[in-house]
């Protein structure tokens, strides 16, 4: 600070430069990228264990696990469809349809949480450990599969499908549990 000036003559002379971000619709900013120098706006910064930087200087990647190719939906296809036929198969010879009250329900939760970590489990191996939205739609698609198989060997008409209340609690459970795990 200057003998001459005082402090709110000093604060005149430090007014911050605001410059507007590369992308030409974002906002006004005084935020530069810590490797390039590019103005970067809030909505375009990234926190990057070296500091703060633009989207193209933070080399944003998908973790490995997210990455899906053709030949993974094609083994998660395969690997879906040769277990839910036969748990679908078992599930009408061992699972009665119906109702069955509060055993039913303790049985289709039981029987829900095996199957839907079975499936996860299963399309994980046949994947590598992929997982995300698409590994999550096949293992719902799976359960679907499972319990319209087991309907089907009932040989009842589908006007009871609604009754069935050990069969909507396994597909429900079962969905959740394949869903969080291929999350």
């Amino acid at each position: 600070m200057n003998e001459h000036s005082s402090p709110a003559e000093e604060l005149d002379l430090i007014e911050p430069s605001v410059f507007t971000c590369k992308s030409s619709w974002h906002a006004e900013s005084a935020l530069t990228c810590g490797r390039c120098n590019a103005i970067i706006c809030p909505d375009c910064l990234v926190h990057a264990p070296g500091g703060t930087r633009c989207k193209p200087c933070a080399n944003l990647r998908r973790p490995p696990m997210y990455e899906v190719g053709l030949q993974h939906y094609l083994r998660s296809s395969a690997i879906t469809m040769a277990l839910a036929i036969p748990l679908g198969v078992i599930g009408a010879l061992i699972l009665p349809f119906g109702g069955m009250g509060f055993f039913g329900i303790l049985i289709g939760i039981l029987t829900g949480s095996v199957m839907g970590s079975l499936l996860a489990s299963a399309i994980s191996w046949a994947t590598n450990g992929k997982r995300g939205p698409m590994m999550q739609t096949l293992a719902i698609v799976g359960v679907g599969i499972i319990l319209l198989t087991r309907f089907l060997l009932t040989g009842l008409p589908f006007e009871l499908l609604h009754i069935d209340l050990i069969g909507w609690t396994i597909g429900t459970l079962a969905a959740c549990v394949a869903y969080q795990k291929l999350q």
